[in-house]
C-alpha cells in the first residue's frame, strides 16, 4: 500500500488490480481489509522488534563516521470511548490524545535506520539514550555523533545524563537544542558583542538579501553544578530585518573546541531538517497518519486500555523502508534523481499500466505503453533479470522484466 499510494486499508475493497494481487502476494486476487486488518491486530510486538532490527540498514553505518538525528512524530487519535495519554501534537499546538514514533535517521544518507513505537505520554528525552545504545550496538560505527532537538532536554537532569553518556562512551558525540528558558535567554542575550563572529548566507530565494548569522560560544551552568563543571554552548543569533525580533538558537554540544568548530556544530544540526523532511514525505505520500491504532479495542476497560506496541511499529516502520528503498533507486537512476520524493518515483516508474504473462516457468511483466523515463531503468532491469529472482507464492516462477519499445514515428510532418 505505502508503494502505490493507497491511503487507507478500506480502499482494498474497490481495488482490482493483479499487479497488485500478485506484488502482495496473493492468489489472483488483492487482499481484503479483514484480513489485513486481523494480521495487523495479531501482530506481537517481539517479533516485529526482530524484523524492524533485520531490516535496518545497520550496514550503511558499519565501520564510518556517522550522524543520526533522533525525533519524534506525533499521531492524533480522536476516540472519545478510550482514554488514552495525551502529548503535545506540534501540528495542532496542543496536548491532546495521540501516540507516537520515535526514529533515527541519517541526514547525509537519507535513510531510516531504526524505530520505537510508544504511548502518547512518553518524550523524546525518555528514549533518547535507549536509541542511542541501540545504534552504537547494530550499527558499530566507529563515531557515532547524534543530534536532539529541545524535547531531548527538558529539564538539566536530562542534559546532563546524555552528556555523561557521550563522555563515558568514548565514540559518540551529542548535539542537542537548548530549551529558551526566560532566565537563560537573557544570559544569552548579554553576552559581549565581541563573543560573536559574524557569517553571511543566502536569503530565501534568489536576488533577496543575504541573512546575517552572528555565532558565539560560552558555557552554561547546569542547576546544582558549579561553572567549572559548565556545558559547552553554542549561541546563534539570527538577524532579521525590519521590526521582526532577532531569532536565538542556542545549542549544547559535548565536542571539544579543538575538535569541532562552533560553525561546524551548527551545521551538524542543521542536517536535521532533513528528518523533518522525511517525516513530511512519510505522512503525504506513503500516509503516515493513517497507520494502524496502537491501543487494544478489546480492552476490558476503557479508562485504561492496553497498549499494543507491535502493529504500531510494523506499519510504522513499513513507509520507513519504502523510503530507504525509493532512496536506493533514486542512486541507481542518476543524480538528477537523488532527492525527488516517493510520489515522484511512483508516479514515473511504479504506477505504470502493463501486461502480465505466466508460463509453466516464468513470470513476465511487460511495461504497456512506452515513456522516455524508462530508458533509465533498462540497467536495472537487465540486473534483476540476471539474478533470477522466484517468486515463491506463484509456484517459484522465474521473474521476468521487459520494457516496451518506442512507437514508430508516424507519417507526415
Amino acid at each position: 500500500m505505502p508503494v502505490i499510494g493507497l491511503e487507507r486499508v478500506f480502499h482494498l475493497e474497490h481495488l482490482d488490480d493483479p499487479g497488485f494481487a500478485v506484488l502482495s502476494g496473493g492468489a489472483g486476487r488483492c487482499p481484503s481489509r479483514q484480513l489485513v486488518g486481523a494480521w495487523r491486530r495479531h501482530l506481537r510486538w517481539n517479533e516485529v522488534d526482530r524484523f524492524c532490527h533485520r531490516t535496518s540498514p545497520w550496514e550503511l553505518l558499519y565501520d564510518r563516521d556517522a550522524l543520526i538525528s533522533f525525533d519524534e512524530h506525533s499521531m492524533p487519535r480522536w476516540t472519545k470511548k478510550f482514554s488514552l495519554p495525551k502529548g503535545f501534537v506540534t501540528t495542532r499546538n496542543k496536548y491532546m490524545r495521540c501516540e507516537k514514533l520515535y526514529t533515527g535517521y541519517e541526514p547525509l544518507l537519507r535513510r531510516f535506520v531504526t524505530i520505537k513505537a510508544t504511548p502518547g505520554n512518553v518524550e523524546l528525552r525518555d528514549v533518547s539514550g535507549l536509541l542511542t545504545r541501540r545504534v552504537l550496538r547494530f550499527g558499530r560505527p566507529s563515531r557515532l555523533r547524534t543530534i536532539f532537538d529541545a524535547g531531548a532536554g527538558k529539564s538539566d537532569a536530562d542534559v546532563r545524563s546524555l552528556l555523561e553518556q557521550a563522555e563515558t562512551t568514548p565514540n559518540l558525540e551529542v548535539t542537542l537544542r537548548a530549551c529558551r528558558y526566560p532566565h537563560r535567554v537573557k544570559v544569552w542575550k548579554q553576552l559581549p558583542s565581541g563573543l560573536f563572529t559574524v557569517y553571511e548566507e543566502p536569503g530565501v530565494c534568489e536576488g533577496a538579501p543575504a541573512k546575517e548569522l552572528r555565532v558565539a560560544e560560552t558555557t552554561t551552568r547546569l542547576k546544582g553544578e558549579s561553572e567549572t563543571d559548565g556545558v559547552r554552548t553554542i549561541v546563534c543569533r539570527e538577524v532579521r530585518p525590519g521590526p521582526k525580533k532577532d531569532r536565538w538558537h542556542p545549542l549544547y554540544t559535548s565536542h571539544s573546541a579543538e575538535e569541532l568548530g562552533a560553525r561546524e556544530v551548527l551545521e551538524d544540526f542543521r542536517q536535521r531538517q532533513h528528518h523533518e523532511q522525511a517525516h513530511r514525505v512519510e505522512v503525504h505520500d506513503e500516509s503516515l497518519n493513517a497507520v494502524t491504532c496502537g491501543y487494544d479495542k478489546n480492552s476490558p476497560n476503557r479508562k485504561r486500555p492496553r497498549f499494543c506496541r507491535g502493529p504500531l511499529q510494523m506499519i510504522g516502520w513499513l513507509p520507513a523502508l519504502v523510503y530507504n528503498a525509493c532512496a536506493d533507486l533514486a542512486e541507481i537512476l542518476g543524480e538528477a534523481w537523488e532527492e525527488v520524493f516517493v510520489r515522484t518515483l511512483r508516479g514515473t516508474f511504479f504506477n505504470r499500466p502493463g501486461k502480465l504473462y505466466c508460463t509453466p516457468t516464468s513470470f513476465i511483466v511487460c511495461f504497456e505503453r512506452y515513456f522516455p523515463e524508462q530508458e533509465l531503468l533498462i540497467p536495472y532491469i537487465d540486473r534483476i533479470n540476471a539474478e533470477q529472482h522466484h517468486i515463491p507464492w506463484l509456484a517459484n516462477r522465474r521473474l521476468v522484466l521487459s520494457v516496451s519499445p518506442p512507437s514508430r514515428a508516424r507519417a507526415g510532418p
